[in-house]
């Protein structure tokens, strides 16, 4: 299940959400950036910058998959983010790794990474297990229900109450109600292959519905684009483990992959360490590109 993208929506509609998935009390609002590092072009997925300047800044990495190096590699994305922002070296900071399958988490070995004051500065969060111990109140677990549910039959008994919940949580404007509906929307979509976006918009209560379809659909493009942009990143990383390409390989496969549909980038994803060869992996984006208008082009056109 590639969620990857719906939590940093998520995190960018309600930053509080963040918050309560790490247990952490914030002292003032923040506002969630998913920022492109200078030179390298890379981007640094969350970063949640205080509204007050000197408060702590929390960086944020949805993990949904093994990694071994995850913790060396987010530790390498905040030095650079503070090497890019001089004035900000002696900010506290912190960095959440949050794991949506607890077996995933490898953990730091024989390696923990402390400041000189002895303070964690990059931790881990098995998101499963603290959505289970949050309070029934918690706008995370709310919206985040989808997660701990097993089958759709409960999702159907209780997705009412679990959207009044949400109407009446405080201090949430009517968009952001609407954007956090949809997120959970596209939770449930994720896990449960069943039920169809009509039918699920029409259980949340996203009314009048007829009023909302333009919203609805424009905001579904959007967030099947971030989708696929994050899938492709995520692939990009594994290609770059798995093969030793250069840059302008990379970059035409960069450009392929983005004619793909989304359950084409997720099957690669799955199968990536089964090829062996850069004429594999051009086999197997070969026969699930979309067949051209014109004539075909030839088996050598198509390689990189």
């Amino acid at each position: 299940m590639r969620t990857d993208p719906l939590f940093y929506e998520l995190f960018q509609v309600c930053p509080q959400i963040f918050f309560e998935i790490v247990q952490v009390t914030p002292l003032c609002p923040y506002r969630f950036e998913s920022i492109t590092v200078k030179a390298t072009e890379k981007r640094i997925d969350g970063v949640l910058e205080p509204t007050i300047q000197g408060l702590p800044i929390y960086f944020a990495e949805v993990q949904a998959f093994p990694d071994t190096e995850i913790y060396w590699r987010v530790l390498r994305e905040c030095s650079t983010y503070f090497e890019q922002r001089p004035k900000l070296k002696d900010t506290e900071w912190y960095a959440f790794v949050i794991w949506l399958d607890e077996d995933d988490d490898k953990g730091f070995k024989n390696s923990t990474i402390y400041d000189e004051q002895k303070i964690q500065r990059i931790r881990s969060a098995h998101l499963l297990d603290i959505l289970r111990k949050l309070p029934n109140h918690s706008l995370a677990l709310t919206v985040l229900r989808p997660l701990i549910v097993d089958n759709e039959q409960e999702i159907r008994q209780n997705i009412s109450n679990w959207v009044e919940q949400i109407h009446q949580m405080a201090d949430l404007s009517a968009e952001v109600e609407q954007r956090l509906l949809m997120v959970m929307t596209q939770f449930i979509e994720e896990k449960f292959k069943t039920l169809n976006y009509e039918e699920l918009c029409k259980m949340l209560k996203l009314t009048p519905f007829e009023e909302t379809t333009t919203f609805v659909e424009t905001y579904q493009r959007k967030l099947q684009k971030d989708l696929q942009i994050y899938s492709i990143e995520k692939l990009i990383k594994q290609i770059k483990r798995k093969f030793k390409f250069a840059e302008s390989t990379i970059a035409k496969l960069d450009t392929r992959l983005r004619q793909l549909t989304l359950k084409d980038l997720d099957n690669l994803f799955e199968s990536i360490f089964d090829l062996s060869t850069l004429r594999d992996l051009n086999a197997w984006i070969n026969a699930r590109l979309p067949s051209p208008p014109t004539e075909p082009t030839t088996p050598q056109d198509m390689s990189i």
